[in-house]
């Protein structure tokens, strides 16, 4: 995917594509000195990481409050900050990953972008209207994490690869909620699910 494919898809103005490659060319530098991605999607940047964490945007409002947790390269979050999307606290718990994030919010000029350097699970409430994470963990673990720190009404938008159903299945088993699912724009077999009402399971 082109840089010019993902505006036209995306509909971002020209000072968000000018964040983004100036994201992707920070993300390129930093990666010959520690692993942030895996290499061989450096090539693919545009879609498997800048367009696979813009989609999210496609169903939440611009304006909420956003909690991205073991964000590592920043995606989803940075992506959604770049855009800005609204007001996004990265959570990374590895030290030299959050040096690269920080770094990024200050080159790219992100008033709206905060890291964290933590683990989700040992954060006080950080009362999020919007819960995400991607490639993390599965699915009941990341409710586990990230249940208290939802405000009323929040919602838990989580990018999930082929196995999403057996993920949303077991889940189930420790959680109640509401689901929607929708598709991937990056990856056929992908879905992102959009889930509310979360509770745990009594007893």
């Amino acid at each position: 995917m082109t840089p010019e494919a993902f505006q036209a898809l995306t509909n971002v103005p020209r000072g968000t594509m000018d964040r983004l490659h100036r994201y992707a060319e920070l993300l390129a530098a930093w990666q010959e000195r520690m692993n942030l991605v895996a290499p061989s999607t450096l090539a693919g940047i545009w879609e498997r990481h800048f367009l696979d964490s813009a989609q999210l945007a496609f169903h939440v409002e611009a304006g909420r409050r956003w909690l991205d947790f073991g964000t590592g390269a920043g995606f989803p979050g940075m992506v959604l900050a770049a855009m800005d999307w609204g007001e996004v606290t990265l959570v990374e718990s590895i030290a030299k990953k959050c040096r690269f994030l920080e770094t990024l919010v200050e080159t790219l000029g992100l008033a709206n972008a905060r890291v964290v350097h933590a683990r989700v699970e040992t954060l006080p409430w950080q009362r999020a209207e919007v819960v995400t994470a991607r490639a993390t963990a599965p699915l009941a673990t990341l409710f586990d994490w990230s249940i208290r720190h939802g405000a009323p009404g929040a919602r838990w938008v989580f990018p999930k690869g082929r196995s999403w159903a057996a993920e949303v299945e077991r889940a189930r088993e420790a959680f109640r909620f509401d689901l929607e699912v929708a598709e991937s724009r990056t990856d056929r077999e992908a879905r992102i699910l959009l889930v509310t009402n979360l509770r745990r399971v009594k007893g």
